[in-house]
């Protein structure tokens, strides 16, 4: 009966979220996938959130702070409260130290005591047995493998519960060795390619474990957030920003409030196609957000933060975690139940378009998904030559050449394990390249070649065609040496690729006055957002085959 639930949960994430979790998936196996932890993952530890902690401080009689934090500055950030409770704290110490003591040993000795006093709230309610601790917890010990499965997992959290229940399980290939490096500074070079777990607001380690963590960095007061984001640390931020950059990250128990929102913003702007996973909670038995509000946030998370929500329980969150993890689900049991359950597991998107619209560069934007480029080896001289003044051997030089791209790209397509792919150009392309009354031989041709006896079928997909101002078009064709590329010339091939390109699947998106990040934001929105509708291809070369007559 219990494998059965798990089953059911399992299923139910996986047909919510399919193409989450066939990206996420697949980012993991290709060590792309980086974890983002915030308080939430904490809670079921019983480690408090972050105004309880400031709460618990103030009353602690070595601060006595909690007259400091009513009237008019309750309305103040944490970071602020907390600075102020510092300086208190830092008063009354230096007060009680010994007035012989250098200035280096008072002020180190305030900052020992300081970190002491915020551990013993940290973990006033925690069970101090990690593994009853694990038990008690509905996710955190499916999460450890993909933690040690991947280069970097940041973690904004100050309790070092993830360090130890990485030290509980350690994998066969770790026992030797701790198996988890932890750094407060992101940038010199790691010990490890895995398990490495990046603290960017330090730890407060518990007592047992003071010597082992770094306990250089704690930033928790105002002084120090502004070190950290803005003044002589900023750095941090520029790493955070380029960790983004180059993996997918599923963010977990994090605050869209925080300065996490300033660096997903940034990241953002800077790469507009790299796209995160944002796990919104929630709690087992609470109503959580109706269906207009969570399309309202999943649009403003996306939009906004370049984040894809996804609304999850923690049985949920345990699920998803299982169905990412090739060790908890092979292959094989993730195809069954895809299969089973009637639910997609590869995403075929083409992108399309007349010379000069921006297609490539749009597509060089989406390296985050499987990316098949325009050419997948290096182009023959005669495709710099217009296809209209070609000569017949060259003609049949470069159909051919063209051709068995086409085939390769089909073919691993079609060998291609769950994933969402970018493709440079659909394998009707061709045709616009071809005089009318050559194209149903020109169809035949592709067919022949992509599907040799004509055994498959060519890969469906999503057309995404490209478009633009034939004049804008053709200067910048021309800036790259081909003043053949009339504005006649792009227009008669625009034209030509939405008269091949019609139907259910085919999405047409007009890039003028548009910048390359607003286009590449609308590619993404068909990517991740819009239902899985695919173009025929293979229909379609058939219909251009039979020819306007319906006869081959």
């Amino acid at each position: 009966m219990i494998m059965t639930t798990v089953k059911a949960i399992r299923c139910n994430v996986l047909k919510a979220y399919p193409k989450a979790v066939v990206h996420l998936r697949r980012q993991f196996s290709e060590q792309r996938f980086g974890l983002v932890l915030g308080a939430g993952v904490g809670r079921d530890f019983r480690i408090p959130i972050w105004k309880k902690l400031v709460d618990r401080i103030a009353n602690d009689p070595r601060v006595d702070g909690c007259e400091l934090l009513k009237g008019h500055v309750d309305e103040k950030s944490l970071p602020y409260k907390t600075e102020m409770l510092f300086q208190r704290f830092r008063e009354k110490t230096l007060s009680s130290l010994d007035k012989g003591l250098s200035e280096l040993a008072q002020q180190s000795t305030i900052a020992a005591n300081w970190l002491e006093v915020c551990a013993t709230h940290l973990y006033a309610d925690v069970d101090p047995n990690i593994e009853s601790a694990l038990k008690s917890h509905p996710y955190f010990e499916t999460m450890l493998p993909l933690v040690q499965g991947s280069g970097l997992t940041i973690n904004f959290n100050f309790d070092n519960f993830l360090e130890r229940s990485l030290a509980f399980h350690k994998r066969e290939c770790d026992k030797e060795n701790k198996g988890f490096e932890v750094v407060t500074d992101p940038w010199p070079q790691f010990r490890r390619k895995d398990s490495v777990i990046y603290h960017p607001h330090g730890m407060v380690p518990d007592r047992v474990r003071l010597m082992e963590l770094p306990i250089g960095r704690f930033v928790f007061s105002e002084a120090a957030y502004s070190a950290q984001y803005v003044g002589s640390r900023g750095h941090d931020s520029s790493f955070l920003i380029t960790h983004f950059a180059r993996n997918t990250c599923l963010l977990l128990g994090c605050s869209l409030e925080d300065e996490l929102r300033n660096v997903l913003m940034r990241g953002a702007q800077i790469n507009p196609g790299n796209y995160h996973y944002y796990v919104h909670y929630i709690e087992d038995g609470v109503t959580g957000p109706n269906e207009d509000q969570k399309a309202l946030i999943s649009e403003t998370n996306f939009n906004v933060y370049n984040l894809i929500t996804l609304f999850l329980t923690s049985k949920e969150v345990r699920a998803l975690f299982e169905l990412l993890n090739d060790d908890e689900v092979k292959l094989q049991e993730f195809k069954d139940l895809a299969l089973q359950h009637d639910v997609r597991l590869n995403y075929n998107y083409y992108l399309t378009g007349p010379l000069g619209v921006g297609k490539s560069t749009t597509a060089n934007l989406l390296r985050s998904l499987h990316v098949l480029d325009e050419w997948l080896e290096a182009r023959p001289q005669v495709l710099a030559v217009p296809w209209d003044e070609l000569t017949p051997e060259q003609s049949k030089e470069a159909d051919e050449w063209i051709a068995g791209q086409f085939l390769a790209k089909n073919n691993t397509l079609r060998d291609l394990p769950p994933a969402i792919a970018s493709v440079d150009r659909p394998p009707l392309d061709p045709l616009v390249f071809t005089k009318v009354q050559d194209r149903a031989a020109k169809a035949k041709s592709l067919i022949d070649t992509i599907c040799p006896g004509r055994k498959w079928d060519v890969v469906s997909g999503v057309v995404i065609l490209l478009s633009g101002d034939p004049e804008v078009l053709s200067a910048r064709v021309r800036t790259t040496g081909r003043q053949d590329y009339t504005v006649e010339r792009l227009s008669k091939m625009q034209d030509n690729l939405r008269d091949i390109y019609r139907g259910e699947g085919v999405h047409e998106i007009d890039t003028r006055h548009l910048s390359v990040l607003e286009v590449t934001k609308k590619v993404a929105e068909i990517v991740h957002r819009n239902d899985y509708r695919p173009f025929d291809l293979m229909q379609a070369l058939f219909d251009h085959e039979r020819g306007p007559n319906g006869n081959i």
